[in-house]
C-alpha cells in the first residue's frame, strides 16, 4: 500500500499546479518572522516569503531527491502539506506543515500516528527533526513516543522506533 492510500483518511493527493497559491499561503503562515513587524513593505515581504520557499523547495529536492509531496484535505479543502521519504533503513518525515486553522485540532496528532503506523508496517524507524524555536512541535512528537537522538544548538534530531 502507497503512503498516498494509507493516508486516504486524510484525503492524501499529489500537489497539482493550481496548488500553488495554497502552498504559498502555506509556506508564509510557518514564516511569521520573514513578515517583520507588519510595518514592512508587503510587496517586499511577499517577495522574501516567495524566495524562501523556493530555496526550501530546492533544499528539499536536493537532500531528499526521492520524497514524496502530499497535500492533507479537510472537507475537500486543502489544509496541509507532508513531504516524507521513504528510505531503505528509515522513513523520514521531512517536513509536515498545516494552515493556522488546521492547527490544535489533531489533525497534525493524527497523520503522525498515520506515519507511525506505516513505517511499522515496514518494520522502519520514523525520524524527523525539529527546530528549537518550535517548542509546541516538540512536546507533540515527545508525547507520540519520540525520542532525541541528536541535539544541537538549532534543532532536534527525533527518532520513533516500531514496537
Amino acid at each position: 500500500m502507497s503512503l498516498a492510500d494509507h493516508l486516504r483518511a486524510f484525503g492524501a493527493r499529489a500537489p497539482l499546479p493550481d496548488d500553488a497559491p495554497f502552498l504559498a499561503r502555506l509556506y508564509a503562515s510557518t514564516r511569521p518572522d520573514l513578515l517583520g513587524s507588519g510595518r514592512a513593505d508587503p510587496a517586499l515581504a511577499a517577495a522574501i516569503v516567495a524566495m524562501q520557499q523556493r530555496l526550501q523547495v530546492a533544499d528539499y529536492r536536493e537532500r531528499f531527491p526521492a520524497a514524496l509531496y502530499l497535500i492533507l484535505q479537510d472537507g475537500g479543502a486543502p489544509v496541509a502539506r507532508i513531504v516524507v521519504e521513504h528510505g531503505p533503513l528509515a522513513v523520514r518525515l521531512v517536513d509536515i506543515a498545516l494552515l493556522p486553522p488546521a492547527r490544535g485540532r489533531g489533525i497534525g496528532s493524527a497523520v503522525l500516528r498515520a506515519l507511525q503506523q506505516w513505517a511499522a508496517a515496514h518494520r522502519l524507524p520514523l525520524t524527523l527533526s525539529v527546530h528549537r524555536s518550535n517548542p509546541q512541535a516538540r512536546r507533540l512528537y515527545l508525547g507520540l513516543g519520540f525520542r532525541i537522538e541528536r541535539a544541537d544548538q538549532h534543532a532536534d534530531a527525533l527518532l520513533w522506533q516500531p514496537a
